[in-house]
């Protein structure tokens, strides 16, 4: 299982890494070879053809080297030949409690409100202080999770 889920990580940092960088080339190249822009097709051939295609590529790839690479590091924990992990310090634990706490309280709220629009059926509103509220939602959301995610981090970091 975990060969999966390294596998997984490695794929989603690839997706996103080869996405930025096969767009940025585009640009790039775009801007180098005098590209004309008048209506758009360059850009959106770009961000809808050109990057989903590198972040595949690039997800591809390191899906399997991080299965690899975990695949390796494991046989090498079986056979002795590998010391037992070291514990992880406070530090790096509130850290990344407080990363994964910002993205998934943002992308709940996003979730949240793109259900709300749908319920909706319009994402416009009829007060400015509805608006307001719904535009720092994702934010508000996002701060609580990284400091729920920070508090877990350093209470897991205390117990162990």
């Amino acid at each position: 299982m975990r060969i999966f889920w390294w596998g997984l990580f490695g794929a989603t940092a690839g997706l996103i890494v080869g996405y930025v960088a096969a767009v940025a080339i585009g640009v790039a190249a775009m801007q180098y070879f005098k590209v004309s822009e008048h209506d758009g097709g360059a850009a959106m051939t770009l961000l809808f053809a050109v990057g989903p295609l590198g972040g595949l590529v690039s997800a591809l790839i390191g899906a399997v080297w991080a299965a690899t690479a975990t695949r390796r590091r494991m046989r090498r924990r079986t056979d002795g030949t590998l010391g037992v992990p070291k514990q992880w310090n406070r530090a790096t634990r509130v850290a990344l409690g407080v990363l994964i706490g910002l993205t998934a309280g943002y992308a709940a709220a996003r979730v949240i409100l793109q259900i709300f629009y749908i319920a909706q059926r319009s994402s416009s509103f009829a007060t400015y202080e509805a608006a307001l509220v719904a535009a720092w939602i994702p934010i508000a959301l996002a701060l609580g999770c990284a400091a729920l995610g920070g508090y877990l981090g350093a209470s897991r970091a205390r117990s162990i």
